[in-house]
Parts: structure tokens; C-alpha cells; sequence
């Protein structure tokens, strides 16, 4: 295998994990800035008050978008397959 498609292959990782973490980081900074506003309200400051509410949102977003990120995973390991057999020729 080439240096080229090496780099290709890291890339395109890089890329799909990037993706595929977006959505669940961007649920999670979305909870932890509410939860942390309203506890600055309240003046009620404990870890596990926002420890179990993040916990249940990126289960249920991980849920949610279960069949798209297999989808994508799927996509991901297909197009490896793919160039490393063509890189194999």
C-alpha cells in the first residue's frame, strides 16, 4: 500500500468519526449548557445533577440515530474494503 492511500484511508477515518461523534457532542454541550445555567440560578451545585440528565440524552440520541450511524458505518467499512482490494492489485 502506497504512503497516498494510507493517508486517503486516515483521512476518510478521521472524517467518518468526526461525523459520527458530531451529533451525540452537540446534544451533550447542549444539556451541560442548560443544566449548568439553571443550577447558577438555583445555586445548587452537584456533579450528579448533571452527570444523569447528559447520560439519558446521549442514550436517547444514540438511539435515535442508531440505523443512520450503522448506515454510515457500514458506508465506511465498505469503501475501506474497496480501496485496500484495489490498492492490493
Amino acid at each position: 500500500m502506497s504512503t497516498t492511500a494510507a493517508i486517503e484511508l486516515l483521512q476518510s477515518a478521521l472524517s467518518t468519526t468526526l461525523i459520527l461523534a458530531a451529533p451525540v457532542l452537540a446534544v451533550l454541550i447542549a444539556f451541560a449548557l442548560v443544566i449548568n445555567i439553571l443550577q447558577t440560578l438555583t445555586q445548587l451545585h452537584d456533579h450528579t445533577l448533571i452527570f444523569v440528565p447528559k447520560l439519558l440524552g446521549a442514550g436517547i440520541v444514540i438511539l435515535l440515530l442508531l440505523p443512520w450511524l450503522l448506515g454510515r458505518l457500514a458506508e465506511y467499512a465498505t469503501d475501506v474494503y474497496r480501496t485496500a482490494s484495489y490498492h492490493r492489485l
